[in-house]
């Protein structure tokens, strides 16, 4: 299973997906995070520290070019083997997680337009590393650039974090609707920082009204915030806290949803439903 988080920036994209790869690792299965937001903060949610953040080794935008085929069609290809991406520039993290970063803006590139390349390399990657680990988990950056340039495109789930407000929730549905246009497979919401029935209410009409389908909730945990607030992941944090067994609940969901995942017969025949 092949998928990313998306939200409005502070939704808790971010928490949601590094504790899900540290969930899907804990009984030792490899599993590859990307983290893929300009912003990069998913090392230190999945439990490195500060040090070793900083020392990790950003993959550039030209790691991915595009090219044209005999036909002429545009696609992107890796500068390097898939064997050579991961040694150069996968961290280990926790028990059985690879990390790959991609580059922050450079410096001095300011007002120079969009992060074209960024998002052409995290597309590519995501398309060109599926083999590697039982689950590719992806945090994407915060808005609608990267859904709007196919960045997603080759995820099998896109969870959509919600908080119980208007503006959280409109943003929901315009990346749902998107994600939906780009042929995701399964498009979820995550009700995040869910304080009482009201709110869940609330995040429920919306995504009723909107056709919008929601895997599990996440209520508002003080323990989330104090894991950031002393720089450790919520996982090592607060492991049986409310927010973290919530977050276990939609990894099962997922885990479930994939075994009833569809996946294209490259023999020209019917789908199959992946066992």
């Amino acid at each position: 299973m092949k998928l990313a988080t998306v939200g409005k920036g502070g939704s808790g994209k971010t928490t949601i997906a590094g504790t899900l790869a540290r969930i899907f690792a804990e009984d030792g299965d490899p599993i590859l995070a990307i983290d893929g937001d300009p912003n990069p903060n998913l090392a230190l949610t999945l439990g490195m520290s500060r040090g070793d953040a900083d020392k990790i080794t950003y993959i550039p935008p030209t790691i991915m070019r595009l090219v044209k085929d005999s036909d002429g069609n545009s696609h992107v290809e890796p500068t390097l083997p898939t064997e050579e991406i991961m040694q150069q520039y996968a961290s280990r993290v926790a028990s059985s997680i690879d990390l790959i970063v991609m580059g922050k803006p450079e410096h001095g590139t300011a007002g120079m337009g969009c992060m074209c390349g960024s998002h052409r390399a995290v597309r590519g990657l995501i398309a060109e590393l599926t083999s590697i680990g039982d689950h590719t988990v992806t945090d994407m950056e915060a808005g609608l650039e990267h859904l709007r340039r196919g960045t997603a495109r080759h995820v099998d789930m896109m969870l959509v974090v919600a908080e119980p407000y208007y503006r959280s929730l409109e943003a929901a549905m315009r990346t749902s609707e998107l994600a939906v246009e780009l042929g995701v497979q399964f498009v979820r919401v995550v009700a995040n920082k869910v304080r009482n029935q009201d709110d869940m209410d609330a995040i429920e009409t919306f995504c009723k009204q909107h056709g919008m389908t929601i895997i599990g909730q996440v209520p508002h945990d003080e323990a989330l915030m104090d894991a950031e607030r002393n720089e450790q992941s919520p996982f090592d944090y607060a492991p049986h806290g409310a927010g973290i067994e919530a977050i276990r609940k939609i990894a099962t969901e997922i885990e479930l949803l994939g075994k009833s995942m569809v996946v294209p017969n490259t023999d020209g025949g019917s789908p199959d439903a992946r066992a």
